[in-house]
């Protein structure tokens, strides 16, 4: 089978056997677990044979980084040099949109798809154990888990650029759903609405980069971005204009400061949502488009800037707003805000070049970065773990950390899953995220070597670490009631307590902590024996430059016997951590002010909204009229500012005064329009008004008839003749005139002026001024040439024709169909509108 279609089924799978779900009673809890388990499986089965049918074909250097940095050094090329995506073939779909379907097998998008799939299936066991035997509630979750994950599977194998937003709008439906779980609960609705909101913005915003990017350069494909970008200008204001609106889809996504506010409201969903969202998708999308375009953005002096700035914020803005958290999601879900932080940052140094001197004895200019999926890794397998236990805990007893003091001792399993994640989270010795950390700092340390500032962002790094190690601390100390716990700050009357059902025992009770478990192990694995991490992650590492690294992540102790500056720097963070958590500082909860962001958008968009409507819409008829020849004026004033030729063609029009009188009947029924026409506002009288607006008619119709056109005289007769009879008998149902003021008739009589003059100017234009294009290039040309046979000469090549002789019939055909079927899709929105307002057959459930 092609790759491509491997990869196609790969991405649908999880949906598929989502769905396949639905079809089993809502009793057959067992089928439907496994059953939903065999999408994440079956499509890590198939993503890892069509990315390898991909890579061999595509026969590019990946995989291999041993002497990454040599091949550079010697070759002295630019660090980003041309390393072509692994593509498959193209599945047609839509190709004259430039959408169709193809797939990347590079090492960012393997990482990510066996990301998904791999902790997607431990979410899938997990919510057996978070739900328990709530038949409906597995009923409703798998196939709506299934959704999202084949969304985040879509974007990050996409090689279409439009492909990939579909993919990137899928996931902001599906966790609207998600986030949206209680559904009876207004605040989680709320919160849903907030993320969908939010990341919705972000999403035009990548909508509206695509197109900039793909109309400014003609390319459509994340491969043909990387291909040609030495080709690009990347100082035209519109390819820059272009990767700004990318980075902002991507900055909403991933959280950045300040749309971070909506990752912790998105805490309303169900846990295994949480730990879904936070370690494997949604967010991450935000960070892998980053990777994707960072090799362009690299190239622009300003995005580095701003990666690394609002980076650095989120960064220290999460680490510090986290440490001032109570509820267990809430604490993770900022920490998570502050790694986003610093991956993006990641990438903002990797623009950032240093000189370093290599092996070679020749001084090479190197990027700030390296192993960027181990730091993206290494997030993952700790943050799944930390929301799986916390959800663990929140049914066993309490998601607030100052009721769990002395859980450790009634949940072992589950509280040693919190720990083993939180001891990552604090990035110890002996865990991946120790050597992660350290791969970070020395990014910063290097940068340090170009600007002093950056000594900044290695400040701002510390405190962030001091925070995480101050976290661990008082989980530690609170879980196994030693002194320094969190219980003092307990509330008592604080109830979190969500989803509960009694506890299970068995396999079943045990995978609602078993997941996690098995989640942290790679963490130590890769922290005690850096060796076997290499051995499956280095073959996706794109940045490995820095010689140190270049084999690989380092072992603890070559870091320890080659002390530096980020060694030190990470000693300092562990100890300012410990005496953090230790403090009686910085413990009572806060409240994010960002979190008024939404809330005031909201009022600004309903409230503020309205008020501008009731002020626009006054229901007054003289005002619409008066905005829309205002506005018509205006863009009539700026067209001719814009071109002064319009002036200069009318004033050699008018100049030649032989014309004026070349045709005296002309002439005389014009004159008894405009006259009709001008006396119109300045009377108040309405059968006055309908003779005279009558007056004007029958003047047209003599115009038609001295100018050779008896057809529209014909019409333009009997319309006038049925219109003013009817005006007529229907002023005679309307009450009396009542007086009105005068002061609006000059004004009035003013703007009825500059309309006509502004009117007879374009007709004057229309008449005497040459075109500005071929006749060829006209719609009437066009259409002329396809209303029977598609002309292949024509631009509408692919067209097949009209197939009707009548110009005009054809048009109103086509126009027809293309209105008929706009007003299919309104009715069936309304119809889903209506649908949604009906009353739920369900009862609501009551509480006890």
């Amino acid at each position: 089978m092609d790759a491509a279609w491997i990869m196609l089924f790969a991405v649908l799978a999880p949906l598929a056997t989502g769905l396949l779900t639905l079809l089993l009673p809502r009793e057959s809890i067992t089928p439907r677990v496994l059953l939903a388990a065999l999408g994440p499986l079956v499509a890590f089965g198939l993503l890892w044979v069509g990315s390898t049918q991909i890579y061999e074909a595509a026969a590019v250097h990946v995989a291999g980084h041993g002497g990454h940095a040599e091949v550079h050094h010697a070759s002295g090329a630019s660090a980003y040099a041309a390393i072509p995506l692994p593509t498959s073939g193209v599945i047609p779909w839509m190709t004259d949109l430039n959408l169709d379907l193809a797939f990347n097998a590079d090492g960012l998008s393997i990482f990510f798809s066996l990301l998904v799939s791999g902790i997607g299936l431990m979410i899938v066991l997990y919510a057996r154990g978070y739900f328990g035997p709530d038949k409906d509630s597995l009923f409703r979750f798998y196939p709506t888990l299934g959704f999202f994950m084949t969304a985040m599977l879509g974007i990050v194998v996409s090689d279409y650029t439009l492909q990939m937003l579909l993919f990137w709008e899928m996931t902001s439906i599906s966790s609207f759903l998600l986030i949206g779980w209680d559904r009876y609960d207004k605040k989680a609705v709320k919160l849903a609405m907030q993320a969908f909101f939010t990341t919705g913005l972000g999403g035009m915003g990548l909508f509206g980069g695509i197109l900039l990017l793909g109309v400014t350069t003609d390319i459509w494909r994340w491969s043909e971005l990387t291909a040609q970008i030495g080709q690009i200008d990347l100082a035209d204001p519109w390819v820059i204009g272009a990767f700004l609106l990318i980075f902002i889809g991507a900055a909403t996504k991933s959280a950045q400061w300040p749309f971070h506010y909506w990752l912790p409201g998105a805490m309303a969903a169900p846990t295994p949502v949480s730990a879904f969202l936070h370690s494997a998708t949604m967010v991450k999308a935000g960070v892998f488009l980053a990777g994707r375009i960072m090799p362009a953005m690299s190239e622009i002096t300003l995005f580095p800037w701003l990666l690394i700035g609002l980076g650095a914020i989120t960064m220290l803005l999460g680490g510090v707003i986290a440490i001032q958290q109570h509820d267990l999601k809430r604490i993770f879900a900022y920490t998570t805000v502050s790694q986003l932080g610093l991956l993006m940052a990641m990438y903002g140094l990797g623009a950032i070049t240093y000189p370093h001197v290599g092996n070679d004895g020749i001084t090479h200019l190197l990027p700030a970065i390296d192993l960027d999926l181990t730091q993206i890794a290494n997030h993952a397998f700790y943050k799944a773990p930390l929301f799986i236990a916390a959800g663990a805990i929140g049914h066993f007893l309490s998601r607030d950390i100052t009721r769990l003091t002395g859980a450790f001792y009634k949940f072992p399993a589950t509280c040693l899953v919190l720990l083993l994640a939180g001891y990552g989270l604090a990035a110890g010795p002996g865990t991946i995220s120790f050597q992660a950390k350290e791969l970070f700092l020395y990014a910063i340390y290097h940068a340090t070597e170009v600007s002093a500032w950056f000594w900044l962002l290695m400040l701002m790094t510390i405190v962030t670490a001091v925070c995480n190690v101050a976290i661990f601390v008082r989980l530690a100390t609170t879980l196994l009631g030693l002194p320094g716990g969190m219980g003092a700050f307990a509330v008592p009357d604080h109830d979190d307590h969500h989803h509960a059902h009694p506890p299970e025992g068995g396999l079943w009770g045990s995978l609602i902590w078993l997941p996690g478990l098995l989640l942290v192990i790679p963490q130590y694995v890769g922290g005690l024996f850096p060796g076997l991490w290499n051995s499956v992650f280095m073959s996706g590492e794109r940045f490995a430059f820095y010689e140190s690294f270049a084999q690989g992540v380092p072992s603890v102790w070559y870091l320890v016997a080659h002390p530096g500056v980020p060694l030190y720097c990470s000693l300092a963070a562990i100890i300012g951590g410990v005496i953090v958590g230790f403090l009686p500082h910085l413990r009572r909860a806060v409240v994010d002010v960002h979190d008024t962001i939404y809330p005031a958008s909201y009022w600004l968009a309903v409230t503020g909204g309205g008020r501008v409507f009731r002020m626009v819409q006054t229901g007054r008829l003289r005002q619409y009229m008066l905005i829309v020849l205002f506005t018509f004026l205006a863009m009539f004033a700026g067209a001719v500012v814009n071109d002064t030729r319009m002036i200069e063609v009318a004033l050699v029009a008018l100049g030649d005064l032989s014309a004026w009188f070349e045709y005296w009947p002309g002439l005389l029924m014009g004159m008894l329009v405009c006259g009709s026409a001008l006396c119109i506002p300045a009377t108040e009288i309405r059968v006055v008004r309908i003779l005279l607006l009558g007056a004007c008619g029958f003047a047209v119709v003599g115009i038609y008839l001295i100018y050779r056109a008896p057809d529209l005289a014909l019409t333009q007769l009997m319309f006038e003749i049925i219109s003013v009879l009817l005006f007529v008998v229907v002023l005679r149902l309307l009450p009396r005139d009542q007086p009105q003021s005068h002061a609006g008739r000059p004004m009035r009589i003013a703007v009825s002026v500059a309309v006509g003059l502004v009117m007879g100017w374009m007709t004057l234009l229309a008449a005497t001024a040459d075109r500005p294009i071929d006749d060829s290039a006209l719609l009437g040309t066009v259409f002329a040439q396809n209303s029977y046979y598609g002309d292949p000469n024509s631009a509408l090549l692919s067209e097949r024709g009209g197939g009707g002789s009548n110009i005009v019939n054809v048009i109103l055909v086509d126009f027809r169909g293309w209105d008929t079927l706009g007003e299919v899709v309104v009715l069936a929105i309304a119809a889903l509108g209506v649908w949604s307002l009906l009353p739920s057959r369900r009862k609501v459930p009551t509480p006890a």
